[in-house]
């Protein structure tokens, strides 16, 4: 298959070209906001929509390269590429958070009641419902697809739900109370949240790059699935060992060593690990299985 048809197939990469176009529409809605109020808090909130448009921009292009089919110089494929993007967006997600936290201490020792608050705050609920849903569709389909890039953009741009959340919540009630230090001090607290979760998208992706080994929770279905299909066949006596792992973005790499009785034909051997991989296979399609083969002198 052509690269362009997997591009035009993906419905990852119509989700981020829809995330692109919308992240632009949601950066001039609180950029209209922050004209309207001249909240210091809400234009934070908007320079974070700017870094969403690169986010996306970047989730689009990893994407692409993603699905491309292995080839003689990457014979394992191209899905490694998801992590390096996944690294850029924990940094873009931290860059994000330093920025708010600098502009709400700033905030703190200039305390200044936003103007027109009205349309301001219409315009920036409509932003929040726009990036939420955006947020939960793609991270949906990136846990549908088993991709880091999806997953770790949909988690950028829900940081970012949290970042409206919290300026809302503090103008409402430094409005309320008349007390406008608290619309600081929650975007200080939404600040550090976002920090958090952009050290965890740079661990899990760091961990990846490191082949990090698959879920327990797989490997122990992999195992009952060997374990079933050795039972059902006429090599009872076939065991595994020195079974490994790892992650690939959305792939995933097992191997291990079957030992079979040294009487048994080649073909016999063959035809069990045939059906070793294709049980495999049927419930993990994205899994690459590597079975070595070894006889078992012992067992006549």
């Amino acid at each position: 298959m052509e690269i362009q048809e997997l591009f035009n197939d993906s419905k990852a990469l119509k989700l981020t070209w829809l995330s692109l176009g919308t992240s632009f529409f949601i950066c001039v809605l609180k950029f209209l906001a922050y004209s309207v109020t001249g909240s210091v808090a809400i234009y934070s909130d908007a320079m974070e929509s700017i870094i969403n448009i690169f986010s996306a921009f970047f989730a689009m292009i990893g994407t692409k390269i993603a699905i491309k089919p292995s080839d003689r110089e990457h014979p394992y494929g191209h899905t490694k590429i998801e992590y390096l993007v996944a690294l850029l967006e924990s940094l873009f997600i931290i860059f994000a958070s330093i920025t708010i936290f600098w502009k709400a201490y700033q905030r703190l020792f200039k305390p200044e009641a936003p103007e027109t608050l009205g349309i301001g705050l219409i315009l920036i609920t409509l932003s929040l419902l726009l990036n939420g849903l955006l947020s939960l569709k793609i991270y949906k389909q990136g846990k549908k697809e088993a991709s880091p890039i999806l997953i770790s953009h949909a988690t950028h741009l829900f940081t970012d739900v949290l970042t409206t959340v919290g300026i809302l919540i503090g103008i409402l009630l430094a409005k309320l109370l008349n007390f406008w230090y608290l619309d600081p001090i929650l975007a200080i607290l939404v600040s550090l949240n976002i920090l958090y979760l952009g050290y965890k998208i740079l661990k899990d992706a760091i961990n990846s790059l490191l082949d990090v080994s698959l879920c327990q929770e797989k490997i122990r279905d992999i195992h009952k699935i060997i374990e079933s299909t050795i039972h059902k066949s006429s090599i009872h006596e076939a065991e595994i060992h020195d079974f490994k792992s790892r992650k690939a973005g959305r792939s995933g790499f097992v191997e291990f060593h079957l030992t079979v009785p040294g009487k048994i034909s080649v073909q016999e051997a063959h035809d069990l690990c045939d059906e070793i991989e294709r049980q495999i296979k049927t419930t993990h399609p994205e899994i690459s299985v590597t079975i070595h083969l070894e006889p078992d002198t012992e067992k006549k």
